[in-house]
């Protein structure tokens, strides 16, 4: 079939490819590859880890409220106090002493927020070390469960928490196997 005149025709594209460097088949770069930490899964272990970090939450909650209580007793002690004295100055210095109040207040607000962030995103990491191995220990007898085999050795990462436990439960599972299956 003709093209109308003018008509150009555009070139067939091939599907793309991907090829090991990273490239596509027609040479198009492909996005950047995720670093290791972006796909890991920190909540390996929701309930505990969960339970842990609103714990935290809740003990950081409590202390903040209790500074910010006392705080304003001590302010609203100081400022009776200053009432009792009639200084000549004392509605200016009443107004500092207010100002002072709202400014501390403010900064406690902020330094609570950070404060929370940071404490519940440490919190994640560290319980995703120790949520790892149970749920790994977990998994590992349920397949002995499932298929009444022993199973080969277990092994935890590289820095998670608990890693005397993997040598003693492979210690014991090779004693039951030269006890019963002699």
């Amino acid at each position: 079939m003709e093209r109308p005149p003018g008509v150009v025709q555009k070139p067939k594209r091939r599907p793309s490819v991907p090829t090991p460097q990273g490239q596509s088949g027609d040479g198009a770069a492909k996005p950047a590859v995720r670093p290791v930490w972006y796909k890991r899964r920190y909540l390996v272990y929701p309930k505990f880890q969960l339970t842990l970090i609103l714990l935290n939450t809740l003990i950081t909650t409590a202390l903040f409220t209790l500074t910010i209580f006392l705080v304003m007793r001590s302010h609203l002690f100081l400022e009776t106090l200053v009432r009792q004295t009639r200084l000549p100055a004392q509605g200016l210095f009443i107004q500092l002493m207010t100002e002072q109040l709202r400014t501390l207040v403010f900064y406690m607000v902020i330094a609570f927020v950070v404060t929370i962030l940071s404490t519940a995103t440490l919190t994640m990491f560290i319980s995703h070390r120790m949520a790892g191995p149970i749920k790994r220990l977990s998994g590992f007898f349920s397949e002995i469960g499932r298929t009444g085999e022993f199973p080969p050795e277990i092994r935890f990462r590289e820095g998670d928490f608990f890693q005397e436990l993997p040598p003693q439960i492979n210690e014991a599972f090779l004693a039951i196997k030269k006890r019963w299956l002699r």
